[in-house]
């Protein structure tokens, strides 16, 4: 029986075999990155290269030739511990007595703060693997990276598909004379358009930075953003993806100046599993975003502070999204925008309009009229089916 069964399974996969998710590319309305000529990657390579080591992702993702790359098993910057990129000048404790704001005012600088930067970017040429344009960028099953940060940076024409990474650890964080800043994101999209991120993973790892001190009041964060979109960045597309226990998650929009954003930063963002995060998810500045059939999940006991931000000069277009975990009036929160268009949301398991839920403990209002109406996308499926399809279907791992 087993014989038999063996043969039929190989017979069924002659017929039907796995798709080659290299050569895939965006569906002709999946969103803002099938506009102005869609999103093909490096589907018109010649060959497929497959990567095991940090080196090797490095070198074969680089460059604007088409390239299909595949990551196989677990990869990160080489066993490296915070004390090995740090110069010998640098001190943590030293850094701290001298930035202490009992007695130092604003931004750090002078030779603490020189060493600090001499360390951060020791450990900067381990951590960012920069993407070229025409690049499509596949996990293979339970590939995963740690340690490390993608940058697609001034490129166009990327996908990133199928991948997991962890833990983008920035181990010398910079004190802003009012915060800690950090340096990586997991994923972050900077001056680049037409990129499409499908079925990722992304999260801090084993190092959440709710398990990191305070330090002049201010959590001593370790990580950046899971996925910016920074920089005039243009048509993007992110699908099917979960995001997971994190802070300052997704900010599109770094600069509330319009002079290279204005017109651009256009996203969407559908069937995505957003759980833990505490803020952005996303916060837009400038750009008409489409925000559809996530669920958003806010752990009991979490530092939850809203998920949309409505930014200067943002439209967001959000529908059919579901919340569990948090109150109607805390989903939106306005950071200088006017106005957010958002329909059949719900909220532990409730029909609510947050829009007004906000409103009325908030002011000044925000209007709904965002003065656009979303033409690119797929199927808007009812939100009370959203927590099923997404966590049934979403994330590294989970393309059918």
């Amino acid at each position: 029986m087993h014989a038999v069964a063996a043969l039929a399974v190989a017979a069924v996969t002659a017929l039907h075999p796995a798709p080659d998710l290299g050569r895939q590319t965006l569906a002709p309305n999946d969103g803002w990155a099938a506009a102005e000529g869609g999103t093909t990657g490096g589907a018109a390579a010649r060959r497929a290269v497959t990567v095991r080591t940090r080196e090797e992702l490095a070198a074969a993702v680089a460059g604007d030739e088409p390239k299909i790359v595949y990551v196989e098993g677990a990869l990160d910057a080489g066993g490296k511990s915070c004390a090995d990129y740090a110069v010998p000048e640098y001190d943590l404790q030293r850094y701290l007595e001298a930035y202490d704001p009992a007695h130092w005012t604003g931004p750090a600088s002078g030779p603490m703060e020189e060493a600090r930067k001499a360390s951060a970017a020791n450990q900067r040429k381990d951590v960012v693997i920069g993407i070229g344009s025409n690049t499509t960028l596949v996990g293979r099953r339970g590939a995963e990276l740690t340690g490390l940060g993608l940058m697609v940076d001034k490129a166009d024409n990327v996908i990133v598909r199928n991948l997991a990474v962890h833990d983008a650890y920035d181990c010398f964080p910079v004190w802003s004379g009012g915060d800690w800043k950090t340096d990586y994101d997991n994923l972050m999209i900077s001056e680049s358009t037409h990129v499409w991120v499908d079925h990722v993973t992304l999260t801090d790892g084993d190092r959440p930075d709710q398990a990191e001190p305070f330090y002049f009041g201010k959590r001593f964060l370790r990580h950046d953003g899971l996925l910016d979109v920074v920089r005039g960045s243009d048509l993007v597309t992110v699908s099917w993806s979960v995001f997971s226990g994190h802070d300052k998650s997704l900010l599109w929009g770094n600069t509330d100046n319009p002079e290279h954003d204005a017109g651009k930063l256009r996203v969407t963002l559908h069937h995505n599993l957003l759980s833990g995060l505490n803020q952005r998810a996303p916060r837009v500045r400038h750009g008409r975003v489409h925000v559809y059939n996530n669920a958003y999940v806010v752990p009991a006991g979490s530092d939850y502070q809203y998920s949309w931000g409505v930014g200067v000069n943002s439209a967001i277009y959000a529908q059919n999204n579901t919340f569990s975990g948090t109150t109607p009036d805390k989903v939106i929160h306005g950071w200088g925008g006017t106005a957010i268009h958002e329909e059949g949301t719900l909220v532990n398991g409730r029909p609510v309009n947050v829009l007004a839920a906000y409103n009325a403990v908030k002011d000044p209002d925000l209007g709904s009229d965002v003065g656009w109406t979303p033409a690119l996308h797929g199927r808007v499926d009812p939100a009370r089916a959203v927590p099923a399809l997404v966590r049934a279907k979403a994330g590294a791992g989970r393309i059918s």
